[in-house]
């Protein structure tokens, strides 16, 4: 089975949280479920936060119309499309995106799982199998999954051909797809 890396089409424009701490708790999110902590983080564009003109200036020119982005370790999905992820391992949470953006909501991929397969490698190996779009996966762990976390690389959202494929026919725009392994 094909895995492919989920990443942000920098065709876009990006998104980014005026305040550091908000960005900050994501880091503490690692495939447990937040539902009865959750507070609604807010997040601007990038050209309406940074204070950086020529970062301003190359955003302005980007597209606007996204309906899902991923920033660092968060995907984030247009809250209209919330039925289509209604699956086993995801728990969809509020976050509001301002300048006139519509609401989104953070797919927080539960249980982050031993995806990728180290064994038997040294950290040359591992950081070369990395680098290499060569990764393997270990498929039994995944079978059952659409999209999902490596617990050691927690900050990557990986996916199988079926959720890309979701993401395609639904015309969600704003991601792209690297293929980076296979399952062994």
């Amino acid at each position: 089975m094909t895995i492919y890396k989920i990443e942000a089409d920098h065709t876009y424009k990006h998104i980014s949280a005026k305040e550091e701490a908000t960005i900050h708790q994501f880091r503490d999110f690692k495939g447990q479920p937040l539902t009865g902590t959750w507070k609604t983080p807010r997040f601007q564009l990038l050209e309406n936060v940074t204070p950086v003109k020529s970062e301003k200036n190359s955003e302005q020119a980007k597209s606007n119309g996204f309906d899902a982005r991923n920033y660092g370790n968060m995907l984030f999905i247009k809250k209209e499309f919330d039925h289509l992820f209604s699956l086993p391992n995801v728990e969809l949470l509020p976050v509001a995106i301002e300048s006139g953006e519509p609401n989104f909501s953070f797919l927080n991929v539960l249980n982050a799982i031993e995806a990728i397969d180290f064994s038997n490698l040294d950290y040359q190996q591992s950081m070369e199998m990395l680098k290499s779009n060569n990764i393997r996966f270990i498929g039994e762990n995944i079978v059952e999954l659409e999209i999902f976390r490596d617990k050691k690389l927690i900050n990557f959202y990986y996916c199988t051909e079926a959720f890309k494929t979701l993401i395609e026919i639904n015309d969600i725009k704003g991601l792209k797809f690297e293929e980076v392994g296979k399952t062994l």
